[in-house]
């Protein structure tokens, strides 16, 4: 069943959408549910959806999104559908607390018990009260707990949905009272129709773009909706591909500047480290022979000089180095020592 057969337009992730329908149109939804899977890859969406449905005023398996309920819940505004997240936390703190609250890397437990206190209300217009808790795998542990005592009890009108980067970062209890639904990249050739089908993008460009985005649709959409993200895309590649024969005073002053970065926004650092991490697995695979499966189609020809002066062996090193900064950051390492360290292993 396809995205213009359900309304729920969303591209790809069919089974997923396929199991909500049924759930709902048998009456065997869950109390919570676990949306997991890469950045921008479609969970929040899924979750507005779910929400839709479980407001929407027609009362199927689908959401009409075009009455009321389904265009208020869209807007952020529907009384029975509350949304949390590292930035509304960061935005409901006072003036002078903001700045510190927007570099919070965590969700507190004043937040989990805002949202407790909201779920004891009944539901005000729908059926249902709908709560998406983003970024879940932010929960700080005094929060994880006070979660998991919502997730045990909570009122039979509420629904709540939890969106992670992954279930491996929650609590194992959290995650076992959660319907779990991972939700994986999706094909090029999925990303590439939808570029083209949604946004009249010619086949070249929808290829390219659904190349780079590493199956992650909302990063291919957002890319097509705003041409400077693939402008910065494309200058930072350049700057990682330059730290390649750069001197030791310069690769440590790019750490320094990631580390300013992470502490500010962590996602835009990370972001680096998986643009890093694109460009040498498809110098690995050109050092292996299957240059077909690259990321960075426009790139073949610098990457296949590149792969001729480094060995298998080396590129995969720095791989496990550049897996172990993913690690470092989200164990709270300091980011400037993990950045200043990955730097002086780049394959030479």
């Amino acid at each position: 069943m396809n995205e213009n057969e359900t309304n729920w337009g969303i591209a790809g992730h069919e089974w997923a959408v396929d199991y909500l329908r049924r759930s709902l149109l048998n009456e065997r939804g869950a109390h919570a549910y676990l949306f997991a899977g890469p950045a921008h890859i479609g969970k929040s969406l899924l979750a507005l959806r779910l929400a839709q449905a479980l407001v929407c005023e027609l009362g199927g398996p689908d959401p009409c999104r075009t009455c009321r309920g389904c265009k208020r819940a869209a807007k952020g505004n529907h009384p029975d559908v509350r949304t949390m997240s590292l930035e509304h936390q960061a935005a409901a703190a006072a003036t002078s607390t903001k700045a510190d609250a927007a570099r919070s890397k965590e969700l507190k437990i004043g937040t989990i018990r805002e949202w407790q206190r909201d779920i004891d209300l009944r539901p005000f217009e729908a059926r249902r009260r709908v709560f998406i808790l983003e970024d879940a795998d932010a929960l700080n542990e005094s929060a994880a707990n006070a979660m998991l005592k919502t997730l045990e009890e909570p009122p039979p009108y509420a629904v709540l949905i939890l969106v992670a980067h992954g279930a491996g970062d929650l609590l194992p209890t959290i995650v076992s009272r959660c319907r779990v639904l991972r939700l994986r990249p999706l094909p090029r050739k999925t990303v590439a129709h939808t570029l083209q089908q949604r946004y009249n993008v010619t086949a070249e460009d929808a290829g390219l773009v659904a190349a780079w985005s590493g199956g992650r649709i909302g990063w291919a959409i957002a890319s097509v909706e705003n041409p400077d993200l693939l402008d910065q895309q494309q200058q930072r590649l350049d700057e990682l591909v330059r730290l390649g024969v750069a001197s030791r005073v310069e690769r440590m002053r790019w750490a320094e500047e990631r580390a300013k970065e992470y502490r500010g926004e962590a996602g835009a650092a990370v972001e680096w480290v998986r643009l890093w991490q694109s460009w040498w697995r498809d110098v690995l695979l050109v050092r292996a022979g299957n240059p077909h499966a690259i990321t960075h189609l426009d790139r073949r020809h610098e990457l296949e000089e590149l792969a001729q002066t480094v060995s298998l062996d080396q590129v995969q090193r720095f791989l496990q180095q550049l897996d172990a900064v993913h690690e470092q950051l989200a164990a709270n390492v300091n980011p400037q020592l993990a950045f200043e360290n990955v730097t002086l292993h780049v394959p030479a």
